[in-house]
């Protein structure tokens, strides 16, 4: 796969090279998916509250895909300061509870344990267990979000929330390849 060099404003999101195929398909998906979510939320994009929480939805589903890439993983796989940071960061199911009025309690539950089983998986990076244990950890996510009785679209955002960021990011998808990639 050909890959060209990203400009460096966006090196946070998608390293600093990435493929068309890849590119193409984290913009497809995040459009496609955004789109779905708003038609089944049935939410009018009237107001800045709903305009910024759509803009959120599109962020967490293009990280949901481009943090998968080659790119993005090698250039945090790189920066392991810089993967603590964005896993803290990640504030965005709280941010988007506020915005569209969903129940904070539940938004509070689905962030804690992404953000505290991101932090667990990362800290097993080089470990051949990162992945188990991060899949692992996904579906029992995926268990607390179905218990949660969220409304559909409340629930697809925070499912692809938690792949985002405990699946998604956390785990060093590339561990043995960027190490190659780096010594050549």
């Amino acid at each position: 796969m050909k890959y060209f060099k990203t400009p460096e404003f966006l090196f946070e999101v998608l390293g600093e090279k990435q493929s068309v195929l890849e590119v193409s398909c984290t913009v497809i998906f995040a459009l496609l998916g955004s789109w779905i979510i708003y038609s089944v939320a049935g939410i009018e994009l009237g107001g800045w509250q709903t305009v910024v929480a759509f803009i959120l939805i599109v962020d967490v589903l293009a990280g949901c895909i481009a943090n998968f890439s080659f790119g993005t993983n090698e250039f945090y796989s790189k920066r392991p300061k810089n993967r603590l940071i964005f896993i803290s960061i990640h504030i965005h199911i709280l941010v988007i509870a506020w915005l569209l009025s969903e129940p904070m309690g539940a938004a509070l539950i689905v962030w804690g344990f992404t953000i505290a089983s991101a932090f667990l998986v990362n800290a097993l990076k080089g470990k051949s267990i990162q992945g188990f244990i991060a899949a692992n950890l996904m579906c029992y996510g995926i268990l607390l979000l179905i218990y949660l009785s969220l409304p559909v679209w409340f629930l697809m955002v925070s499912m692809f929330f938690m792949i985002k960021v405990l699946f998604s990011f956390a785990v060093d998808h590339f561990d043995k390849q960027t190490k190659v990639a780096s010594e050549t």
